[in-house]
Order: C-alpha cells, then sequence, then structure tokens
C-alpha cells in the first residue's frame, strides 16, 4: 500500500508542527489526499514533507526571455536532507510563461498534462499559442509518472513576509511497482512556499 502512496498526484493530510513537516501558516493549513478514492493518511507514512517555489529566466527556441516558475509539493520517506534519490513521491507545477510583473514564486491558473501544445518542448510559441503550464508526478530522480492530470493553483498570498498557496487537482497515474494506472486527487490550503534553493534539489528543475 505504501508504494501506491509514493505514486498518486493526490495527497492529504493536516500538519503538525514538527521540524521536519511544512510549518502550519495557520489553523486553516491544510492537505488532503484521496487515492482511488480512498482517504490516504500521509503524515503517517512520510518523515519529511517540504515546498519548493522558484522564479528563473529562460531563453526559448524563438530567442525570447521568458520567465519559468515552478512549485514544488515533496513527501519523502526518510527524513534528513531533501533528496531525489530518496524514496519519495513529489507533485511538480510548472510555469513555461510567467508573469513578469506579480512578483510571485507562481501564479494563479490552471495546470494540464499533458502539455496543450504538442510540439514545443517549453512555452509554445507556434501558431495556436496554447498555455504553458504543466503539472507532473515524479518518483525516484526526476521521472515523470504522469499519464493524464488537471490542476488548479487558486491563490497565492503574501503572509509574514513569505507566501501561501491554495488548489487542487486530480489525474491518472502510472504506478510502475503494481503496473497498473491509480487515480488521485489532492486539495491544499494556505500551504507555505518554501524558496530557499540551498535545502532543495529542485533549483533549476527543468532547466531553463
Amino acid at each position: 500500500m505504501f508504494k501506491k502512496l509514493l505514486l498518486v498526484m493526490s495527497l492529504l493530510f493536516t500538519f503538525s508542527c514538527e521540524d521536519n513537516i511544512v510549518a502550519y501558516v495557520d489553523e486553516e493549513t491544510s492537505m488532503k489526499l484521496w487515492l482511488d478514492g480512498v482517504e490516504v493518511d500521509v503524515e503517517a507514512n512520510y518523515e519529511k514533507i517540504t515546498t519548493y517555489g522558484e522564479e528563473v529566466e529562460y531563453i526559448a527556441d524563438d530567442g525570447q526571455t521568458y520567465t519559468k516558475k515552478i512549485f514544488v509539493i515533496h513527501f519523502q520517506k526518510e527524513g534528513g536532507r531533501v533528496e531525489l534519490t530518496k524514496e519519495h513521491y513529489a507533485v511538480v507545477f510548472t510555469d513555461w510563461e510567467g508573469s513578469t510583473s506579480n512578483n510571485q514564486p507562481v501564479d494563479v491558473g490552471n495546470y494540464k498534462w499533458p502539455a496543450e501544445c504538442p510540439i514545443c518542448v517549453r512555452k509554445c510559441i507556434c501558431d495556436h499559442g496554447a498555455p504553458s503550464k504543466w503539472v507532473r508526478m515524479e518518483i525516484f530522480g526526476e521521472e515523470d509518472v504522469a499519464v493524464s492530470g488537471v490542476a488548479r493553483i487558486s491563490r497565492v498570498d503574501e503572509k509574514d513576509g513569505g507566501w501561501i498557496i491554495s488548489g487542487n487537482g486530480e489525474g491518472i497515474f502510472y504506478d510502475p511497482y503494481i503496473e497498473a494506472n491509480m487515480e488521485g486527487k489532492i486539495v491544499f490550503n494556505n500551504l507555505e512556499i518554501k524558496t530557499n534553493s540551498e535545502e532543495s534539489p529542485y533549483y533549476n528543475y527543468g532547466g531553463r
């Protein structure tokens, strides 16, 4: 059952104020997960639950400079430093056309996988101009196991000099341990966004 938890997009938990778990911003902070319609106790299975947000510039194939923003929720079975080589599950939001005017670490909007543009590898620069907001999953390393999914970041707010985020998502993911697809759903509210690149392996995630 635990192996199944690693590959689900949706995660359900209400945090306690432990050193290795993302701190409460206030009493309304929460995250919930369902796997194949069954509510999952993530806190009981993961020693470390962290977030990371990043904003960087990159040059697309058209020669123009754009802003990439990412937001990651990372669930690690072991304690200690967050590392991609350890047993973990992560949900990764990537926005290849991030706003340069709102000063937010990630933008409100709809995120989807597969990407709406089947041609462009980052921001869509071909004629149809599809949105370039992705949501994907990984397990060990940087392997993507998403089959399909939709998610929405509904709010990004300032809080005590930092940022908090709310959103939801659902999708289908392949579980190589059971060699079958699984369905998941996630809902999170007022989750604190961490931005210290020295504490996260997701610095420059996906390149630039």
